[in-house]
Parts: structure tokens; C-alpha cells; sequence
């Protein structure tokens, strides 16, 4: 088991979230790839630094995009992100799992993904091919993780997990925000292969550990082999979190 943190919005530098992790005894970073300052590393740069890293790729990027014209697009620069990852040693990587886009009616919320479901799940083999061959060649893993989970979403799951090099970050928050249900689909796998760990109280989530209702003890087994990241998203609450976590 390792510990983790996410890039810190208040910082301004990967070396200012070295600075905070070595203070805290944090063993690794998970750069954000939405922070320029992450996006613009150069070979090998992240060498002179005494930690890990890690890598969660840009949110806005989804490999399922129902428009294949645009998750080409979209797989590109996933890959673009990865290498830039290979060429500093990084060995884990992180993806949500979009949800893709929904038409809201008086009835409630309809996505398109579960509509046109054959062309979702065509688009999500064709990038998994991919990816799988491309952390196959490197010796890395890619991981994606659960945001929300809908119908379809089973079915997506068996998709992903038929790939030897493709695994899943569970996001603990995530997971209990909607109900339990991505664990109850991957706890039988043995793929998952990062979590993410924050509170949840009812309503939000990122929040400080053992602020809020989330029974973090059934996760145990899960968690003692694992790199975690605990993704609390500010300073004083990370520290917080972190001292939990020490007593």
C-alpha cells in the first residue's frame, strides 16, 4: 500500500507539490493533466525529484465518444498524455469513464450512450484495443475510473475488464455518492488497481476523511494493496485527512 495526493490547486509548480508531499510523508503525486504546469513536462524532468507519480489524464478527454471522428481526437491526445508520462518513468495512469452527453426532458435525464448503446461500446472496444496495446509495450497500467454508473454501464465494465493491461481505479467518494454500485460490479474482478479515497456525507463528496458517513473499514482489503490517492482537493483538509490516516 502507497500513499497518494492529488495536484494542488494552490500550487503553483510540480516542485511546490513535491515540497508539501516529502513534508507529509506522502509517497507518491498524481499529476493532473489539466494543470498546464503538469501537461508541459519534458522527458526525464520528473527524475530530479525524490518521489513517484502518477498520472490522472485530462477529464475532459473521452476515449467512448460517439462521434468517431472526435474520439480519434480524443484517443490522441490520451496517448500524447500517456507518453509524456512513459518518458518520465510513470507506470500508472488514470481515466474517467464518460458519461457522455444527455437530453434533459420534463421526465428526467436520457443519455445517448445508453441510446445508440452498440456504438457506445463499438467506440470503447476500438480505444481499449489501443490502450491495451500501448500499456502492453510500455509495462504500465491504465486504470479507469468510475464516475457515475448507469444501466449500461455493466456491460461497459465487461468491455474494459477483457483487457489484460486495462484495469480500473475505484473512487471510493464516487462509488458511494452512487450507491454502492461500482464496487458491487468490480469487487469480483481483481482488476481493480488504484483507488480514490475522500468522504462522503449525503450530499457532497471530497470531503476530509471521517467528516462524513463513508465506512472506509469494508475497503480494507482493498486499500492495504493498492496505491491510494487520498483526493482531497485542499490543503488543510489533505493534512487533516493524512493525520487521520497516521492514528
Amino acid at each position: 500500500m502507497k500513499y497518494g495526493m492529488p495536484t494542488l490547486i494552490m500550487f503553483n509548480t510540480i516542485s511546490e507539490n513535491v515540497d508539501f508531499a516529502l513534508k507529509n510523508n506522502i509517497d507518491f503525486i498524481e499529476l493532473n493533466m489539466d494543470l498546464p504546469y503538469c501537461n508541459n513536462i519534458k522527458n526525464q524532468e520528473l527524475n530530479k525529484f525524490n518521489i513517484e507519480f502518477t498520472m490522472h489524464i485530462s477529464e475532459k478527454i473521452n476515449v467512448t465518444e460517439l462521434n468517431n471522428n472526435l474520439r480519434i481526437k480524443y484517443l490522441n491526445e490520451a496517448i500524447r498524455q500517456i507518453k509524456l508520462g512513459i518518458n518520465n518513468n510513470i507506470k500508472k495512469f488514470n481515466l474517467h469513464l464518460d458519461s457522455g452527453v444527455y437530453f434533459t426532458l420534463p421526465s428526467g435525464k436520457y443519455y445517448l450512450n445508453e441510446k445508440f448503446l452498440d456504438i457506445y461500446l463499438k467506440n470503447l472496444d476500438k480505444s481499449c484495443k489501443v490502450l491495451n496495446l500501448l500499456a502492453k509495450e510500455n509495462n504500465i497500467e491504465i486504470n479507469f475510473e468510475n464516475t457515475k454508473v448507469h444501466n449500461f454501464t455493466k456491460e461497459v465494465f465487461k468491455i474494459i475488464e477483457k483487457y489484460k493491461y486495462l484495469g480500473f481505479t475505484l473512487d471510493i467518494g464516487h462509488n458511494e455518492r452512487n450507491g454502492n454500485k461500482a464496487y458491487e460490479l468490480l469487487k469480483d474482478t481483481n482488476k481493480i488497481r488504484h483507488i480514490h479515497m475522500h468522504d462522503y456525507d449525503g450530499k457532497k463528496d471530497h470531503l476530509t476523511l471521517n467528516s462524513g458517513i463513508i465506512d472506509f473499514k469494508k475497503y480494507d482489503k482493498l486499500i492495504s494493496k493498492n496505491y491510494v490517492v487520498i483526493e482531497i482537493k485542499d490543503e488543510s483538509e489533505l493534512i487533516n485527512s493524512i493525520n487521520y490516516l497516521n492514528n
